[in-house]
């Protein structure tokens, strides 16, 4: 439980982004172009580079625990051929794949998400 309330702390506090970033979707969840702009902002803004290394930490911890806690709580079992992993240039090419028109009213952790589960040979 401690976990997930760091995870969810992690998350709150580290995705404060700063008045010029871009939009979430229309339904609040945080876009791709939000991701994008961070990552690609962040070799030259600390801010920025907080806010995605906050963001990319919740994200990949958080299915780590989806993950582990499936196994142990339901009937269905998720295996992953190699360990979950994630990181700025492994996010920026899963995002980067998605049409660019749709970036700001595309939510990014389903990307992020699957493309990690996919890397790690998860089924």
């Amino acid at each position: 439980m401690n976990a997930i309330r760091t995870v969810l702390l992690t998350l709150s506090l580290g995705l404060a982004l700063p008045a010029q970033a871009t939009p979430s979707t229309p339904t609040g969840a945080i876009s791709v172009a939000q991701v994008v702009d961070l990552i690609r902002r962040s070799p030259t803004d600390n801010a920025a580079r907080n806010a995605a290394m906050a963001y990319l930490a919740g994200v990949g911890e958080a299915t780590g625990l989806l993950v582990a806690e499936a196994g142990r709580r339901s009937s269905v079992t998720i295996t992953c051929a190699r360990p979950l992993g994630i990181s700025s240039t492994t996010a920026l090419a899963a995002l980067s794949r998605t049409d660019k028109g749709t970036w700001d009213r595309t939510a990014a952790t389903p990307i992020v998400v699957d493309d990690m589960l996919s890397r790690a040979g998860c089924r």
